[in-house]
């Protein structure tokens, strides 16, 4: 006879009780996995209704009331308003960040080919004026950014907004050109 008893003891269910509430506790998305392929082992998902077919993942279990209106837009290749607003926004921002390079790429090679002190002044002022209408830009788009994050819904991520300081620190470009 071995020394061994393979057979149940009544305390195993208690301690499988306990096991599974302080599971439940702590290891919460390890938990539910554990059920899962628990009830794949005991066959509770073998007659699941489009067994061996694909999902139809076209549909957002999310989107709730606003199914229709987003199947609507999706069958005419229309996007939401904000999402248009968004596009536009970004756009914007494109262009300005690649003026700002253009034009600091521009200056910084005639700044360095300068020939003595005669031209470095109206490059000087040249690149104030650029600096100055950057900003005008921004304050302008940031006025949009702030538009669109107002009507965005609040699951999209919201735009931030610009400062000179910041764009200029893109290209390695100073303010002032000394």
């Amino acid at each position: 006879m071995s020394d061994t008893d393979d057979s149940p003891r009544p305390n195993d269910d208690h301690a499988a009780g306990d096991d599974h509430r302080r599971r439940i506790r702590t290891d919460f998305s390890d938990l539910i996995e554990d059920m899962i392929e628990d009830g794949r082992r005991r066959g509770l998902f073998d007659g699941l209704a489009g067994r061996g077919r694909p999902l139809a993942l076209e549909e957002n279990a999310y989107e709730g009331s606003a199914r229709l209106a987003n199947k609507l837009l999706k069958d005419n290749d229309l996007r939401p308003p904000w999402l248009s607003r968004r596009v536009d926004v970004v756009d914007k921002i494109d262009t300005l960040r690649t003026d700002i390079n253009r034009t600091w790429a521009r200056y910084r090679v005639a700044f360095e080919q300068a020939q003595g002190q005669s031209h470095r002044p109206a490059l000087t002022i040249g690149w104030d004026d650029a600096c100055r209408g950057w900003e005008e830009a921004i304050v302008a788009l940031n006025k949009e950014i702030e538009t669109y994050n107002l009507k965005r819904p609040l699951s999209q991520l919201e735009l931030f907004k610009l400062r000179l300081g910041d764009e200029l620190k893109r290209v390695d470009a100073p303010r002032y050109l000394l």
